[in-house]
């Protein structure tokens, strides 16, 4: 079924290297009433293909990836898509990861 216009529908792009942890975060989104995953992508460099062809309403980032990080993939993502928020997670964080995610627009 098709979610009416009237329905604040989010489709959401997730961005991970790990095929497991992009399931896991598929199925968790696909529980939640209002969201729907639209793609992933496996590197920033994919995200930012992925995010042009599919237009998300959130962009859920990993922050180690080969290719090209999270980080890097935001920066362009920003100036691309300055409405879609962006979200960051990471085994490895830390408070100057936190600054660099902010100075970048990632949300959460």
């Amino acid at each position: 079924m098709r979610p009416s216009s009237s329905h604040s529908f989010k489709s959401v792009l997730i961005v991970d290297d790990n095929p497991w942890i992009r399931m896991v975060l598929r199925e968790r989104f696909q529980r939640e009433a209002d969201l729907a995953v639209c793609g992933e992508a496996e590197n920033g460099k994919e995200a930012i293909e992925k995010a042009q062809q599919l237009h998300p309403k959130l962009i859920v980032l990993d922050l180690s990836m080969p290719v090209m990080n999270g980080l890097d993939a935001a920066r362009i993502l920003r100036r691309l898509m300055p409405s879609v928020p962006l979200v960051m997670y990471s085994a490895f964080w830390n408070k100057f990861l936190e600054q660099q995610a902010r100075l970048v627009g990632i949300r959460a």
